[in-house]
């Protein structure tokens, strides 16, 4: 796996593109949760180190679940991207959008890099393993913070800025 921190540069930036159509909570903590049972199995010395949530079928699942606890918790978490300046709406759809993406996009990163994989489960094969060299795969995914950073700045900025220009405007009107 990419360590998993380096799974949130791509999901970020999926994330920030899509901003308004699914949720980048969702698609960041999809990202990421399917290496839980990866995790656990590196300390625990299991085997095969990435089991079935490193699969499609296992990620999709994931994303299900996922998605029904954020469902379940939309208020507060649009409480917490309100203040981050960020457009996020908490239907389901986009929540499940959101965790398929993240979760996906998991399982296809790491299938470059480890036969233990079986993206296509019940497939046993990898068709991806060894197609990408390993520091390609972690260069994409440390690059793709820039643009996603840049561009949740650049939004940031932009919104604090038409909330100042509001305030000040309301602030005229009642003089």
């Amino acid at each position: 796996m990419p360590f998993t921190p380096f799974h949130l540069g791509p999901a970020f930036l999926l994330g920030e593109i899509f901003e308004k159509k699914i949720s980048l909570i969702s698609i960041l903590l999809g990202s990421t949760v399917v290496d839980l049972r990866a995790t656990y199995c590196l300390f625990a010395g299991c085997r095969p180190l990435h089991g079935p949530l490193h699969t499609f079928l296992g990620a999709t699942t994931v994303a299900f679940l996922l998605s029904l606890l954020l469902f379940s918790q939309r208020k507060w978490l649009q409480r917490i991207t309100d203040k981050l300046k960020i457009e996020q709406k908490y239907s389901f759809m986009s929540l499940l959008a959101g965790s398929l993406i993240g979760t996906w996009s998991h399982v296809f990163l790491d299938s470059f890099l480890y036969t233990d994989i079986r993206p296509l489960w019940p497939l046993t094969a990898n068709p991806l393993a060894g197609m990408s060299a390993s520091g390609t795969i972690y260069a994409l995914c440390l690059l793709s913070f820039l643009p996603a950073i840049g561009i949740y700045f650049h939004r940031y900025r932009k919104r604090q800025h038409h909330l100042s220009f509001s305030k000040n405007k309301i602030e005229a009107e009642s003089s």
